[in-house]
């Protein structure tokens, strides 16, 4: 669909030139110079030799409406396509000009900001969009882009600023802030400024008092002060509000909670957890606490069960199998063959990506709050 664009653009360019020779009225050009231009312009993108193509558009001298959407579009289209630096070309060939109307001005300085944020260039891209906030305050275009700039930079105040006038949805908002909020208390409980990220999660829950991250990170503040009884129930209300949280919790779960009858608690809610919602995503973290709650053998039944009813995970797969493989040993019965398929598919499951964020598709190995892809919050699952 982009290609096809791309070989309409031309008839574009031709049409807001003759609209542009006919506005202003210049003095009659010589009637081969515009077509054998236009002509050699097209014949250029066509031979995939863009650059020449642009020194030949892009010394238009006139510049009307229809000509500089046109511009608009080219440029995007480069930037759509990874030619930022085209992008960036035709883009600040357009605000250079002098006689381009305040719409598309506007539109080109947002197309600039655009090329910078793909390019890397956030320094220069917070420069565009904040000088276009100053003609323009409330322009949601600038505001959701410096939104998005100031997350990556992880300043999260000057994030919060822009939340009003990105967004008018009061939901979106505050789920926004909340996550601000706990990204400034991850960083006071790493540097041990525990009263400091109490202030901050208590804040976090006041804009959203049902978010499971909050309950996170209430759990990692117990811990920091040794109440242990207090972290584990701040977890468990966590996974009961967001069941997929197991995964991601099972490894500091098993780290803080050691002792035998820690271990069997962990396992008696890992289990109860799976049982009331079913859901194939929490069979590897249950095998995981399991295993190491010494219950294993007590899960063999239901892990058949769920690998014959269920699209177990290939982590999941991965765990059953290392489970099963232990089982036969145990009875004196495995094979060379079981212990090669288990290895096998736990050296595949190490390989897959853990993650996805449900709104892009996007995988990743670790779990974030945040897809680094499409920028949502709260969208990545288990995979």
């Amino acid at each position: 669909m982009q290609e096809i664009l791309f070989l309409l653009l031309p008839l574009a360019f031709l049409s807001g030139w003759q609209s542009a020779r006919k506005r202003y009225k210049k003095p009659p050009t010589p009637p081969d110079e515009i077509p054998q231009n236009f002509v050699r312009g097209v014949n250029y993108l066509l031979n995939e030799q863009p650059d020449k193509a642009l020194d030949i558009f892009l010394n238009y001298p006139d510049i009307d409406e229809n000509t500089a959407d046109t511009f608009l579009a080219l440029g995007n289209l480069f930037r759509s396509r990874g030619e930022v630096n085209r992008a960036l070309r035709v883009h600040q060939y357009l605000v250079s000009r002098a006689d381009l109307g305040q719409a598309q001005r506007l539109a080109a300085m947002g197309a600039l900001g655009e090329d910078f944020f793909a390019a890397g260039l956030l320094d220069r891209a917070e420069s565009v969009f904040s000088e276009i906030l100053r003609t323009q305050p409330r322009y949601e275009p600038a505001c959701i882009a410096l939104r998005l700039i100031y997350e990556k930079l992880q300043e999260w105040e000057k994030a919060r600023e822009m939340v009003s006038c990105a967004t008018t949805a009061p939901e979106q908002q505050a789920q926004w802030i909340a996550h601000y909020l706990c990204e400034q208390a991850q960083v006071l409980l790493t540097e041990r400024q525990l009263f400091k990220a109490e202030e901050k999660l208590n804040q976090a829950a006041e804009f959203n008092e049902h978010s499971a991250r909050v309950k996170v990170l209430w759990g990692d503040l117990a811990v920091e002060r040794h109440q242990k009884d207090q972290a584990l129930s701040h977890y468990q209300i966590a996974v009961q509000q967001e069941p997929r949280l197991l995964e991601m919790l099972s490894e500091r779960l098993l780290a803080i909670y050691s002792t035998p009858a820690e271990r069997e608690g962990l396992y008696q809610f890992a289990l109860n957890t799976y049982q009331t919602t079913q859901d194939p995503q929490l069979l590897a973290p249950l095998i995981k606490i399991a295993q190491q709650a010494k219950q294993g053998d007590a899960i063999i039944d239901l892990v058949l069960q769920a690998l014959e009813k269920t699209k177990p995970t290939t982590r999941a797969m991965a765990r059953a199998s290392q489970l099963l493989a232990q089982k036969e040993q145990q009875l004196e019965s495995s094979t060379l063959y079981t212990t090669a398929l288990a290895g096998a598919i736990q050296r595949l499951s190490a390989l897959a990506p853990e993650f996805k964020c449900e709104s892009c598709g996007y995988k990743m190995h670790d779990f974030l709050w945040r897809c680094p892809a499409c920028h949502q919050w709260d969208t990545v699952k288990n995979d």
